[in-house]
């Protein structure tokens, strides 16, 4: 039977990695490239409302999951029913008086303020400095919340130098996998509203969008790649772990999935980006293969969910020995 906590840390993880893609992909991509040109403004249009409904839909599942997450580890930690642990209060205690919840503190927080800019940016126009400045503000807020998910990893159990130092790396981590995997949807939805609208010159808006979200992916892998290896160096304890504990085999089905995005990334920028902007059908090919992406990048966080509740495998190499 699986642990319901797993199914809790997936679905925010996945939840708060979209509501940081989209606020991310909105700011480096759509808005410079629906800018550019108001022949776009009506697929422009079109596109917010659906990404709108995604964002809210997304940030609404966060905040419940995380809530969730909260209260089914207290229920682990004091051995009760859920019902208990809301009615006697052990939840709020483990909210106020531990680590863990120190730093939910922290994300509540900071989802509240991500609330009201975005309610802000409701009210405003997307053209002008304070829309500009709003989108900004939502940005930082958005990777400060979907970052500071380490404080609940691995990387919050260490000491000294090198506890902040796998900090770093796990929040480095989380934002670059919202700046790629996050943002993948979004970008299907542009191009597919893009492909709709049938504005003129929508294949070369198309084609700017795939160019500047191929860059910010490339950033994104390097980023995820450093940020990785630091990660593992911290976890496994050394090579032989990745083959002799659970954990190190989950961690290389990890790898495995996260190279079949790479691969599939490498192929569009390669073939798919230099045919957009006179080869309309390549649009929707490379609609298709965001959405292959994304299906890998769920796997992976699936993946991630059950190395979340694991010991570590340079702790379980110490059991054995």
């Amino acid at each position: 039977m699986i642990n319901p906590l797993i199914i809790v840390r997936d679905i925010h993880l996945a939840s708060s990695v979209m509501v940081a893609g989209i606020i991310f992909f909105d700011l480096l991509v759509a808005s410079p490239v629906l800018r550019s040109d108001p022949r776009f403004s009506d697929a422009g249009s079109s596109f917010r409302e659906a990404a709108g409904r995604l964002l809210w839909a997304s940030f609404t599942l966060s905040v419940v999951t995380a809530l969730a997450w909260l209260c089914l580890l207290s229920e682990r930690i004091a051995g009760k029913d859920m019902a208990d642990v809301v009615a006697d209060g052990t939840a709020w205690i483990v909210l106020t008086q531990t680590q863990f919840g120190f730093a939910w503190q922290i994300r509540l927080l900071l989802a509240c303020l991500l609330a009201t800019c975005l309610l802000l940016l409701r009210r405003k126009p997307y053209e002008g400095p304070a829309a500009a400045w709003l989108l900004i503000a939502a940005s930082l807020l958005a990777g400060a919340y979907l970052g500071a998910l380490a404080f609940a990893g691995h990387g919050a159990e260490g000491l000294g130098s090198e506890r902040n130092i796998h900090l770093a790396a796990d929040i480095l981590h989380l934002n670059a996998a919202g700046l790629w995997l996050g943002a993948l949807v979004p970008l299907a939805l542009l191009l597919v509203h893009l492909r709709r609208s049938q504005a003129e010159n929508w294949v070369v808006a198309a084609a700017a969008a795939a160019g500047r979200f191929s860059t910010l992916g490339i950033l994104a892998v390097g980023v995820l790649l450093v940020s990785g290896t630091i990660n593992a160096a911290f976890l496994l304890g050394g090579t032989h772990s990745l083959i002799d504990t659970a954990y190190g085999r989950l961690l290389l089905l990890k790898i495995a999935l996260f190279g079949a995005m790479v691969f599939l990334a490498a192929i569009n920028r390669e073939r798919l980006l230099p045919r957009l902007s006179s080869d309309p059908r390549s649009v929707k090919q490379l609609v298709r293969s965001a959405l292959a992406e994304i299906a890998l990048g769920i796997a992976i966080l699936f993946v991630v969910g059950l190395l979340g509740i694991m010991p570590p495998a340079n702790e379980m190499t110490a059991h054995l020995h």
